[in-house]
């Protein structure tokens, strides 16, 4: 019974590090970044990394929030707890 506790706390973790991932992202982002200091052009394509990476972490952050976590995904079966 004591491994199925570590690996659903484990599970968890894994789960819910992808908010944090997409937030910090964001703050590093705007903390150490300003719009307009680099582009990459891809033939007539140009973009500003500073606004890339601000949608991508976004993005990140509302996928991992609007997913649920499943045990079922991992073989574990639902406690009582986290219904």
């Amino acid at each position: 019974m004591g491994m199925r506790k570590w690996f659903r706390l484990y599970t968890k973790i894994y789960h819910y590090h992808y908010p944090l991932l997409g937030i910090a992202g964001m703050v590093a982002t705007v903390s150490f970044a300003s719009p307009g200091e680099h582009f990459i052009s891809v033939g007539p394509l140009g973009l500003d990394i500073f606004y890339a990476s601000i949608i991508l972490f976004g993005l990140l952050f509302v996928i991992s929030v609007t997913s649920e976590y499943d045990p079922g995904s991992y073989g574990l079966t639902s406690s009582e707890s986290e219904k």
